[in-house]
C-alpha cells in the first residue's frame, strides 16, 4: 500500500508550447499517482482587466490547462502571487477552465472559507490532506470580511487551524507554500521559523517555490520542508532564454512508514523542461542544504543588508518621494511644479504598500534596518 505524489515548482506556458516537456518527463508524472504544479497565473482572456497592483502582471495562454491534464498533472495549487493579476474575472476564467480539463485546485477559491479549506487525495485506504498557501501579496484573502475571490494566506490562522482539522481525518499532511525573496539561495529566518511551526501543527512535508532558484531542504522532527524546488517550467519573455536549472520531488508515502522522496533534476533544453543528472544542473543541493547549518545566521543576516542597499531602500525612496541625493530631490520637485500625475502617485502609494505588505519584504526590511542601525 503507497502512494507517490510528484511535486514540482512554478509553471507557466505563456507560448502555447505543447512539448514544454520531454518525454521522460510526462512519463514520470504519469507513473505518479497524484502530481501538483503551481499554477503561476491566470490564463488568458480579452475581457479582463488588470488589477491594480505593484510588479509585473503575468497571463498564460488558453492552452495551458489542456496541456497540464495532457503532461499528466491532476492537481494545481493556485495560492501564488499571479493569479490574481486579472481580478475576479480572470480568476474565474481559470478555474473554469482547469475543470472543464477535470483538474483539481487548492489554495484558493470564491470565498475565504474555500480559500482555506484543503483538499484530500486518497487511495487503497490511504489519505494525503493537501493545502496550499502564499505569503500577503495582492489576491490574498487575509481576512475574514475580504468577500471576493483569492487565495490563502500563510500567516493566517485559519491556516493552522485546517491543519489540525485535518490531522484528525488524514494519514499525512502536504502543504505547498509559495512565499521567499526571489533569486537568492537561502530561505530567510522568519520562512524557515514558519514552516516549522507549521510542521508542529501536523505538517509532514512543506513544499516550497516563489524565488524561481533551487533553495535546499531539511528535517524537522520527522517532517520534511523543501525551501525552494525553482521554476518547472517557465517561458514568459523574462524566461524565456533561461535554462531554469532546478528540481522536482517524488514523495513515497506508506502506511505507518516514514516518508521516503526522490529528487528529480531538471533543467529547460530547446524550449522543453528535460531531466539531467545533478551534475548537469548549475547548483549543488548538498551546498544549498549546508547553507543551512552551521554559519547560515550570518549569511541570513549579510543577505538581508545587501537586499536592501541594493534593492529595498530605492524602492522605498521611490515610493515615498524621498532621496538622499539634494540634487535628485531638487528635480523631483520640478518635475512636480511642472507636471502632476495622479497616476504617478497612485503607482508610488501601491508600491509601498507591496514592499509593507508582503512578507518576505517586511521581514527583509526590519532585519537590515535593525542590523545596521539599532545598535
Amino acid at each position: 500500500m503507497s502512494v507517490k505524489l510528484f511535486c514540482c515548482g512554478d509553471f507557466v506556458n505563456y507560448t502555447s508550447n505543447e512539448q514544454c516537456l520531454s518525454e521522460e518527463m510526462k512519463s514520470i508524472i504519469h507513473e505518479c499517482d497524484f502530481s501538483i504544479a503551481n499554477f503561476e497565473a491566470p490564463v488568458f482572456t480579452d475581457e479582463v482587466n488588470r488589477i491594480p497592483k505593484a510588479g509585473p502582471y503575468v497571463h498564460q495562454s488558453k492552452e495551458s490547462p489542456r496541456i497540464l491534464k495532457n503532461i499528466g498533472f491532476t492537481h494545481v495549487s493556485l495560492a501564488n502571487n499571479h493569479i490574481y493579476d486579472y481580478g475576479e474575472a480572470g480568476f474565474k476564467s481559470t478555474i473554469d477552465a482547469l475543470q472543464s480539463k477535470g483538474i483539481e485546485y487548492v489554495g484558493a477559491g470564491f470565498s475565504f472559507e474555500e480559500c482555506y479549506h484543503g483538499k484530500v487525495l486518497a487511495k487503497d485506504g490511504f489519505s494525503i490532506g493537501l493545502l496550499a498557501a502564499c505569503e500577503n501579496e495582492f489576491g490574498c484573502n487575509f481576512e475574514e470580511s475580504i468577500t471576493r475571490s483569492g487565495y490563502a494566506w500563510l500567516f493566517h490562522p485559519r491556516l493552522e487551524d485546517e491543519i489540525i482539522r485535518l490531522k484528525k481525518n488524514v494519514d499525512k499532511i502536504v502543504l505547498i507554500a509559495h512565499a521567499g525573496v526571489e533569486d537568492i539561495v537561502i530561505p530567510i529566518k522568519e520562512w524557515r521559523e514558519r514552516y516549522k511551526r507549521l510542521c508542529d501543527l501536523g505538517v509532514d512535508v512543506v513544499v516550497g517555490h516563489h524565488p524561481h532558484v533551487p533553495q535546499g531542504y531539511e528535517q524537522h522532527d520527522g517532517s520534511l520542508i523543501f525551501y525552494s524546488l525553482g521554476n518547472f517550467y517557465f517561458d514568459t519573455p523574462a524566461f524565456y532564454e533561461t535554462t531554469d536549472d532546478s528540481y522536482s520531488v517524488i514523495l513515497n508515502f506508506e502506511k505507518n512508514k516514514e516518508i521516503n522522496f526522490d529528487i528529480l533534476y531538471h533543467k529547460k533544453i530547446n524550449g522543453k523542461t528535460t531531466v539531467v543528472e545533478s551534475c548537469d544542473v548549475n547548483f549543488s543541493l548538498t551546498d544549498l542544504n549546508h547553507k543551512l547549518g552551521k554559519g547560515y545566521s550570518n549569511l541570513n543576516d549579510e543577505t538581508a543588508i545587501e537586499l536592501y542597499e541594493k534593492y529595498y531602500r530605492n524602492y522605498y525612496c521611490l515610493a515615498l518621494d524621498s532621496n538622499f541625493s539634494y540634487l535628485s530631490l531638487l528635480k523631483n520637485v520640478i518635475k512636480k511644479i511642472i507636471r502632476k500625475d495622479k497616476k504617478n502617485e497612485k503607482d508610488k502609494a501601491l508600491l509601498l504598500l507591496h514592499n509593507i505588505r508582503i512578507d518576505s519584504h517586511r521581514f527583509t526590511v526590519q532585519r537590515a534596518l535593525r542590523l545596521k542601525y539599532e545598535k
